[in-house]
């Protein structure tokens, strides 16, 4: 029997920055680390209206899956819908093969402000999940939500993503200022506190650098980013700076692992993060950052803070920061994995 894991691969060369890759990358270099082997996939090009296409592709990334495999697919695949489709159903196709998912993102609640905008049991996301045997969710939250949508396929949790890095880091000292790293082109912002809050994002509108409190460091690698900062705090995710975007991160981001809190952890840096999400349990219950809803509120915040409790939170982070560098916790939730598809325990199940 052999384990196999996809991986997602940039289709030029900007996309190897992009979260998606970054993931995927470190989600595979993990399930390596544990004897996987990998199925590679791309973005094909010209296959929404070619069936042969499809076909021929599918043929040439699964025809070394076996009777008896485990396959784990990172989903969504981010290609096309009925490629996706089709390449579930090869899989579930094949004599005794099992299939999970490791889920990067659910596009019905990227897409969507409330449960009321989406159907729920015709909804294509949450049926391609039902094809799975077993489901590896980002966190308790999403898995819940997971299962009021209607998807009742058993489901393991991972809490945070892994971030491989083992380059140089600087001494974070303790300084009154945040960081923001973005993927999307930042078009407002209702921040009007004096801390300095420096944003890495690819653009950022004219006005918003007008607050007088933000500044712009453009787009960079991201382990340049984790070998640079050397203080302050990472922000997670904020209302206070509107994003250009389709998707609807304000409501998303409660039930999902973003990847910049994981690029945080890596830098060794603590981390502020809204009390809608999952992690803010997590931040407040092991001490290795804050829980703030509106950035405006940091200079007070700030005022009554010391050397001595920004360094207890940077020694509180260490131990995260090396469990995300290492690749802790993707192994971890494959490890659950092969204990409940394998041996039959259910102690790593989340239950309603």
């Amino acid at each position: 029997m052999t384990n196999w894991i996809t991986r997602l691969n940039a289709t030029n060369y900007n996309q190897q920055y992009d979260a998606i890759q970054i993931v995927s990358k470190n989600v595979a270099h993990s399930a390596k680390q544990l004897g996987f082997q990998e199925l590679n996939i791309t973005g094909y090009p010209n296959i929404s209206n070619n069936a042969d296409r499809r076909h021929h592709i599918r043929e040439a990334v699964l025809g070394v899956v076996q009777p008896g495999d485990l396959v784990v697919v990172q989903f969504p695949m981010w290609t096309h819908l009925n490629f996706q489709s089709e390449f579930f159903d090869t899989i579930k196709g094949i004599e005794s093969v099992r299939m999970v998912a490791l889920i990067h993102d659910i596009p019905t609640w990227m897409f969507t402000k409330g449960e009321e905008e989406y159907d729920r049991e015709n909804d294509f996301w949450l049926n391609q999940l039902k094809k799975f045997d077993l489901l590896i969710v980002a966190n308790e939250k999403g898995a819940h939500k997971l299962q009021e949508d209607g998807v009742n396929v058993p489901m393991i949790q991972m809490q945070f993503w892994d971030y491989f890095y083992a380059g140089p880091r600087k001494e974070k000292q303790f300084k009154k200022k945040l960081y923001y790293v973005g993927g999307r082109d930042i078009i407002d912002t209702t921040y009007r506190a004096a801390t300095p809050l420096y944003i890495y994002d690819r653009q950022v509108e004219k006005k918003v650098l007008e607050s007088g409190s933000i500044t712009w460091l453009g787009r960079r690698p991201s382990d340049e980013i984790v070998s640079v900062l050397d203080g302050g705090f990472g922000v997670v995710v904020t209302e206070n700076l509107v994003e250009k975007s389709n998707m609807n991160f304000v409501y998303y981001n409660q039930f999902n692992n973003p990847t910049k809190l994981s690029m945080y952890l890596a830098a060794g840096l603590p981390v502020i993060v809204s009390s809608k999400t999952y992690h803010a349990r997590l931040v407040k219950e092991y001490g290795i950052g804050l829980v703030v809803d509106d950035l405006n509120e940091i200079d007070t915040i700030f005022s009554s803070m010391t050397d001595q409790d920004y360094q207890k939170m940077i020694d509180n982070v260490r131990f995260w920061q090396e469990a995300v560098s290492e690749g802790f916790f993707i192994k971890r939730a494959l490890l659950a994995m092969f204990r409940t598809l394998e041996l039959g325990f259910r102690d790593d199940l989340l239950n309603k």
